[in-house]
């Protein structure tokens, strides 16, 4: 037989989890697939699957122009696409090669969600990198992509080490079976001059870089690891069913687990029936409400059951996850911290986790003690507090423009002693403390770097705090930054995790700008924590 010659070929290359060799129907949807072919390859035991696809019609657009006049048959074709997944029996290990549309074959939840990021990270030149996908922890969950004309460092494509979650990497290979460029999500992609014959090695040396630890230029991504203990992640799911069984969705929202392309979708459903409302952005407040209306629990089993579609403007599914996938979750569980993304536990290196709470112990002590806050809106208690004591006066909503992405806002919320500036916040969930502590250092941070501002600024200031000239620095050692937060927590120690990743982030840079800084629990009254508390029971009867 004489051997194919060699062409450039897309690999998309998929690994499924330990355990799951011999079971295809665990890894492949069969039912949608045609009669498997196993196919003759050098060393590797290898079967085909090819997508059904039964034949279209033309798009309902079309008659458009076919209602207008007789057109010639065929002329708009139909919609058919061809699709495959080839699986890859090699030592212990199921490799899932995917072609075309063939990726709709594949069980996501039978994948190992870190297998192309791994291996890519293991197999790349870190100042050479082209293209980066990551996810924030900040109050604004973005998932974002930074790409490069040239090739980069890593931090020169804006990550952060302490706030972003890796998830997509492209550049330069070192690795030369890989070919000269390689990409890593739940994928490893290679383009290569390639024949199936050539497969066992590019596979063999894939399964190598998995299992490699990570290169020292790529460490601080294991500051966050996945859960791979099976019966841990049953009981975190476990303790998840308990958060949503009590109504408690303060650390937990809602959202896409990649990047997807607005410009070909009108929105999201939970099924797709016609009268089903398609929403444009995903909150956990729709999907509550869906679940209510069918009657079905919240839980970790039946968020894996329940599809989350993207949809075209004809209403058909282009894409679809498991709601449990596009679910993001932090949970306590003693001293370790767990997050929930993109369908996989993971846990924060206990290393990491210290060096943050270590950081925040450098906070300037404060002896005042505020009032208890027992208001319904913040407003109400800064006016309270000001009406209290003639050394505190208002500055709550009173709103600097200061451009750049957050356009406007408020440079705080109280001023003690014309010196002290003042943020106050009720503590309601991780988001809006991250908000606070970002927005306070913005601010703090415009305050002494931008003459414009500091213009702007002064027209709102109350006359004990007026800067009497607005073009001259000022002095940041004469100022203090308080974050006062209305809680029975222990601050800030109890706080969400990641919310104490931003707030070390805004101790570091307001300590390098030289002013003081502290922060401190605001005693709440008992009985609006538990006004406060029961606001979700309301929610949940929106349906």
């Amino acid at each position: 037989m004489r051997k194919p010659k060699a062409r450039k070929e897309k690999l998309s290359i998929y690994l499924a989890k330990s355990g799951l060799s011999g079971d295809v129907s665990k890894v492949i949807n069969l039912e949608n697939a045609k009669p498997p072919v196993e196919m003759d390859v050098s060393g590797l035991e290898g079967t085909l699957y090819v997508k059904k696809e039964p034949p279209k019609p033309p798009p309902p657009w079309t008659r458009l122009f076919t209602e207008h006049q007789e057109l010639p048959d065929e002329i708009f074709g139909g919609r058919k696409s061809v699709g495959a997944a080839f699986v890859v029996k090699l030592k212990d290990s199921l490799f899932i090669l995917t072609f075309g549309t063939g990726f709709h074959l594949l069980k996501n939840e039978s994948i190992e969600r870190d297998f192309g990021l791994r291996v890519t990270l293991n197999s790349v030149d870190p100042d050479k990198l082209r293209s980066l996908d990551k996810a924030s922890y900040d109050h604004n969950p973005l998932n974002s992509r930074t790409q490069s004309s040239i090739d980069l460092g890593v931090f020169d494509l804006d990550v952060d080490s302490e706030m972003d979650m890796l998830y997509a990497v492209t550049g330069v290979s070192t690795v030369p079976v890989f070919g000269s460029h390689v990409t890593g999500r739940d994928a490893l992609t290679l383009v290569l001059e390639i024949n199936l014959d050539g497969l066992k090695e590019v596979l063999l040396e894939s399964l190598s870089k998995y299992k490699t630890a990570l290169p020292k230029d790529f460490e601080w991504v294991e500051n966050i690891q996945r859960v791979k203990d099976k019966e841990l992640q049953d009981v975190l799911d476990l303790e998840l069913d308990d958060i949503l069984a009590k109504n408690e969705f303060k650390n937990m929202w809602l959202g896409e687990p990649e990047i997807i392309d607005w410009e070909f979708q009108v929105g999201y459903s939970f099924d797709l029936y016609q009268k089903t409302p398609r929403h444009v952005v995903l909150k956990i407040e729709d999907l509550i409400n869906y679940f209510n209306s069918k009657g079905v629990a919240l839980t970790s089993e039946n968020l894996r059951s329940q599809a989350v579609h993207i949809n075209d403007n004809e209403y058909n599914s282009i894409k679809k996850w498991s709601a449990y996938r596009c679910l993001y979750a932090e949970v306590s569980s003693g001293k370790e911290q767990y997050i929930l993304r993109n369908g996989q536990w993971y846990i924060v290196n206990t290393d990491f986790v210290d060096s943050v709470d270590k950081y925040l112990e450098g906070f300037d002590s404060y002896d005042f003690e505020f009032p208890a806050y027992a208001h319904d809106r913040e407003e109400d208690y800064n006016e309270f507090v000001t009406e209290e004591y003639d050394n505190i006066e208002l500055m709550d909503k009173k709103f600097v423009k200061i451009g750049g992405p957050y356009d406007k806002l408020e440079f705080c919320d109280l001023i003690k002693d014309s010196s002290e500036f003042i943020h106050v916040k009720y503590y309601r969930s991780s988001s809006t403390l991250s908000h606070l502590f970002s927005q306070g250092f913005v601010a703090s941070e415009a305050f002494i770097s931008d003459a414009g501002f500091r213009g702007r600024l002064n027209e709102k200031l109350p006359d004990s705090t007026k800067l009497a000239c607005t073009d001259s620095r000022p002095d940041p050692s004469s100022y203090r930054i308080v974050y006062a937060i209305a809680t029975n927590k222990k601050v800030p120690k109890e706080l969400p995790f990641f919310s104490k990743v931003t707030l070390k982030n805004a101790l570091k840079t307001l300590k390098t700008l030289n002013y003081s800084v502290s922060v401190l629990a605001i005693k709440v009254d008992p009985a609006l924590e538990l006004k406060k508390k029961g606001k979700p029971e309301k929610e949940k009867k929106l349906v």
